[in-house]
This record gives structure tokens, C-alpha cells and sequence, in this order.
């Protein structure tokens, strides 16, 4: 699918001088790669004071990571990291050699895109007196005709942007969907809260945005961020967003047989993925200092080329998983945080009077736990990042 809108790159900033961001066409995307070369040769003094060392409490961490990648891959079902389909999948299958489930769930209320995305890096569900209330699935209208998250709940709804940017951290959102300019619009200089402790880093809590149609440009896009900002001895927080099992299950169905359109878009996804794990195990700097955790917004098939059936097994259940690097256990999260998750039954969205499933709305406070940072204000989902996650020491 041809993504018909300019796509924006906003470049990486010194944030104590802080430029406008950088808008180029469709046609530039190479740029960003010379442009991280100029970021990369910045003289960047910036301290990062604000990040601690400490493990935080109630978690199996050794350490804390200088990187972390939050990956949702739209419409993943979590066939695509279970035999015999993982097989096909190398990038996946190194990726479950860490902490992971094939039942995890999706918002409780619906089965959509961004209302699930937004669960994700805010730490809270759809609905409810502390959910963040965004329902829309649709490109968002312009920020000053309300196309913020902060509009509807009357008041400002934190994220995970904020808490990595305020810490000092680069920040980096890479998309293939034009709506998750709601993120940049909620979250930019215009709306993004300020930062109350010193230093203070500003309200922009996006540093680079990158829209992109093509799996492999994003991880390339995604991989150069990191590169750069590891070269100056900068911690990160990137989201990515791979869109490519979505546009085609509209397209053709959630088709889990051998050959099918959706089985080549998980190969596809594969080899991105691929490529950001190679950058990751070649780079000196980066290897055994990045976490990765994937998650999906929802899985689909019910109609045929839709998910927006709630109650539909295949729609709700979507894989969540923590990769820490290399010389990891595979173990079942579920096993491991029994005083705190429950597994419901495969045709159930959650178990009534039991303890919460894991949800995608869990990996905002999770990705803050491994960088070693505080959860989400306002946060209902992993709240108290009581998420267990087996770490093995790390050489």
C-alpha cells in the first residue's frame, strides 16, 4: 500500500538549543541517514541526571538497558511466533527466546488501532474514570481543532514519551500509519506537558517522527536513531510500528495458510525485524544494551478483513514479548507472574473476578522498567511495573 501524504521526518535535536523540526517529502527519506551523520557530529553536553541506575523494585532486572525499542506490529496474530509458522520467522524466533506469551490480550473493549496504541503508551485502557477515552480510528483532526489526547479527558494524559524525555532520554516515534500523528500532535511543543524537575528538557517530548510505508525503510530509519544517539552516549526510547499484517488482512483476509498474502507480510515483517536484531548483535555499542519489547494492537479475521469484532477470539489475542539480548531462557510470562497476571481461557477476553491478563496496555510501564525509570503518571496498567521479567546476567 502507497502511503499518498508527505511523510515527515522530524530530525533529531539538541535539546538544549532546540531547532524546529525538519519536514521533507516522500522522496527524502534518505536524508535522515546523512542528517543522523550531522546529529552524530553535534556537540551534545547534555547530562543525563535525571535516569538512575537502580533496579527498580519488584523487578527480576540485573540491570538496566540504555536502549529500549517498543515494537507493535499491526495486526500480528501470535500464530506468527508459535509452531510450526515461527520456523519461517528467525527474527521472531530470537525475539521469544526472552519472556514471552501467545495469549496476551488487547484493550477489553475494542479491537482497533489506535484506541489500542494509545493504550500502549499511555498505560491505560479505553474506557473507564482513568482510561485515556480516545475511541477514533481515523487520522486525527489538527491540533488546535482538537486532535490531541488531552482534549476529550479535559486534562493532560501522560505517556511514556514523557517520562523517558523528561529523564533526559532521545525519543524517537517511527510509523506507517499517517494517524499516529495524533502522538506527535499530542506530544509536541504545542501540547506536550511541561517538564517540572531540572533539567528541563521542554515540553516537546518527540524528538525525531517518522512516517514510513515500507517495513524495511522503517527499521532503517529506527536503526540510524539508535546508532546515533549510542554514538554521543545517549539512552533512547523508540516506538515503531510496523503496519504491513494490517494493510494486507484488509486486503485479503488474516489467511494463515501456507502462501497466502498475510504469510508473506509476516515474512516481510520478519526480515525488518531482522535487520534491526543484525544492527543490534553487530554493533559493539549496542549489543547487550537494548531490550526490545512487541506486542500488537490486535490480531483479526472476524469479518474476514476485519477485527473490529470485540468479542472474537482471533481478533483479541495478540503475542507480547521482552527480548534482553542474547544467552536468554525462553519462559512463559504467565508462569512467571502468577501473583499477578492471569491467563484466561483462549475464548476469553479476560476471566471475571481473576487477576488482569497481560495486556498490550502493560509495555508503556514495562519499556520504562527496563531503561530503570519510573511509570507512567496517571498510569493503570502495569502501574506498578509488577511485571515480571526473567533477565538472565548479562556479560
Amino acid at each position: 500500500m502507497i502511503i499518498t501524504r508527505p511523510i515527515y521526518v522530524y530530525e533529531l535535536r539538541d535539546k538544549e538549543h532546540m531547532p524546529p523540526k525538519i519536514k521533507v517529502s516522500k522522496h527524502s527519506l534518505a536524508l535522515f541517514a546523512s542528517a543522523a551523520i550531522v546529529v552524530a557530529a553535534m556537540s551534545v553536553s547534555l547530562a543525563l541526571t535525571k535516569s538512575s541506575d537502580t533496579i527498580v523494585s519488584g523487578s527480576t532486572l540485573e540491570k538496566n538497558f540504555d536502549h529500549v525499542i517498543l515494537i507493535s506490529v499491526d495486526g500480528l496474530r501470535p500464530e506468527a511466533i508459535l509452531p510450526p509458522l515461527v520456523q519461517h520467522h528467525p527474527a521472531l524466533q530470537q525475539l521469544a527466546q526472552g519472556a514471552w506469551t501467545a495469549q496476551a490480550r488487547c484493550d477489553p473493549d475494542i479491537s482497533i488501532t489506535l484506541p489500542n496504541h494509545v493504550d500502549m503508551i499511555t498505560g491505560r485502557l479505553v474506557a473507564g474514570e482513568h482510561g485515556h477515552g480516545w475511541s477514533d480510528n481515523k487520522d486525527p483532526p489538527s491540533r488546535t481543532m482538537g486532535g490531541t489526547l488531552h482534549l476529550k479527558p479535559g486534562h493532560y494524559i501522560s505517556s511514556v514519551f514523557d517520562v523517558a524525555h523528561d529523564a533526559g532520554l532521545q525519543t524517537a516515534l517511527v510509523v506507517g500509519k499517517w494517524k499516529f500523528v495524533l502522538f506527535e500532535q499530542s506530544y509536541g511543543e504545542d501540547a506536550g506537558g511541561p517538564d517540572d524537575v531540572a533539567p528541563n528538557y521542554g515540553k516537546d517530548k518527540i524528538d525525531c517522527f517518522v512516517c514510513a510505508p515500507k517495513s524495511m525503510e522503517q527499521a532503517q530509519q529506527l536503526s540510524a536513531f539508535i546508532q546515533s544517539a549510542s554514538d554521543r552516549k545517549k539512552k533512547t526510547f523508540t516506538f515503531l510500528h510496523l503496519a504491513l499484517p494490517d494493510f494486507v488482512g484488509h486486503a485479503s483476509g488474516w489467511d494463515l495458510s501456507e502462501g497466502s498474502a498475510y504469510r508473506q507480510a509476516l515474512l516481510g515483517i520478519d526480515a525488518a525485524l531482522g535487520a534491526i536484531l543484525s544492527k543490534i548483535n553487530d554493533s559493539p555499542n549496542l549489543k547487550g544494551r537494548v531490550a526490545i519489547v512487541l506486542t500488537a494492537d490486535h490480531g483479526g479475521g472476524v469479518p474476514l478483513i476485519s477485527h473490529r469484532d470485540p468479542e472474537a477470539p482471533v481478533n483479541f489475542t495478540i503475542p507480547f514479548v521482552v527480548w534482553c539480548g542474547v544467552n536468554q531462557t525462553p519462559v512463559d510470562l504467565y508462569t512467571i507472574n502468577t501473583t499477578s497476571r492471569h491467563c484466561p481461557a483462549a475464548n476469553e477476553r479476560f476471566t471475571a473476578n481473576q487477576l488482569p491478563p497481560i495486556r498490550n496496555a502493560d509495555a508503556g510501564n514495562a519499556c520504562l522498567m527496563l531503561l530503570g525509570l519510573p511509570a507512567i503518571p496517571g498510569s493503570v496498567v502495569n502501574a506498578r511495573q509488577d511485571l515480571v521479567i526473567s533477565v538472565p546476567a548479562q556479560k
